[in-house]
């Protein structure tokens, strides 16, 4: 993937009154705070952000009770490693990968992405890298305890809002993001919601509104070619190989219009950008068509390499 810009500067413990619950040992490659993301702030140049893969972000909270708003850690690929330091309940959802926990006396109680885990004082938690899928969430009951802003504790890496991607050493409490204190789900493991793509991934879109600006042969070739996913791709957008460029049919410039996640905007070279949870909030590019809620968060678990063509919602 390609290299992502810093989001400010590093996180420091949050003196809330509520005791430091983990210390991170590793990030990974990319570990960042998210939630549902910032809403309303748009006509100011402000994106919602938020996490990348709402439904597995979803998944974690509800499945522990917690807010549906409640902050949680948005993984990139694997390698993510804690220290316990109080007890607690968590669970990784998103991709499918194996979660190494050894106690103080070295006894194991591993177990997999989509399963709840009780901690306690001591244990080390690993997240391996994922067999498939590109992003993991990491919950814990409660929610993780993290400074807002503009209401929002999501880490926003185009305009560096919200908090800093995390580090090594970085402290982390936790919060009290609990839905209904009288509930908690019987529910100990969740199916996997997304599963690896044979060959290639079918995502959903609704045309338009520019797909007049393309010829009828860009149009048919956007619904029938395989596209593939480029390495120089992030929370911003995932870029997309064409086998065949897509043509325009009209070659003049547009004006900066408003843009949601899940655009599919065609630069000059006519291969297509899918905008993620960072994109900018205007574009001049035309937009032939726009991902589905569902297939924007599909986007999220894709790797440099696989393979995905496009069909239209009916």
């Amino acid at each position: 993937m390609a290299a992502l810009p810093a989001a400010g500067r590093r996180h420091r413990p949050f003196r809330g009154g509520h005791p430091m619950s983990f210390t991170v040992i590793s990030p990974g490659p990319q570990a960042l705070f998210q939630d549902r993301g910032r809403f309303g702030f748009a006509g100011s140049g402000v994106g919602s952000s938020g996490s990348f893969d709402r439904l597995s972000a979803a998944r974690a909270n509800h499945l522990l009770g917690n807010d549906p708003n409640a902050t949680v850690i948005e993984i990139l690929i694997g390698s993510f490693e804690l220290e316990v330091h109080a007890p607690a309940t968590i669970v990784f959802t998103g991709t499918a990968a194996t979660v190494m926990a050894v106690d103080r006396r070295g006894r194991s109680k591993n177990a997999t992405t989509n399963t709840i885990l009780e901690v306690e004082d001591g244990d080390l938690v690993r997240l391996e890298n994922a067999d498939h899928g590109m992003r993991a969430y990491l919950a814990v009951r409660g929610g993780f305890e993290v400074p807002k802003v503009l209401g929002s504790a999501a880490t926003d890496l185009l305009s560096a809002l919200g908090p800093p991607p995390i580090r090594e050493g970085d402290q982390l409490t936790i919060a009290r993001d609990i839905a209904d204190k009288q509930w908690w789900p019987v529910l100990r493991q969740l199916p996997t919601v997304w599963r690896h793509p044979s060959m290639t991934e079918t995502l959903t879109v609704i045309r338009g509104p520019r797909d007049r600006w393309f010829t009828d042969e860009a149009l048919d070739g956007f619904f029938r070619q395989r596209f593939t996913v480029s390495a120089d791709s992030n929370r911003i957008g995932i870029r997309l190989n064409a086998e065949k460029p897509l043509s325009r049919r009209i070659e003049g410039e547009l004006k900066s219009e408003g843009m949601v996640r899940g655009s599919i905007q065609v630069p000059p070279g006519g291969h297509p950008v899918i905008f993620g949870p960072d994109h900018p909030v205007t574009g001049g590019y035309p937009v032939i068509a726009v991902l589905t809620a569902r297939s924007a968060d599909r986007c999220a678990q894709l790797w440099p390499g696989d393979r995905v063509r496009f069909t239209v919602q009916h």
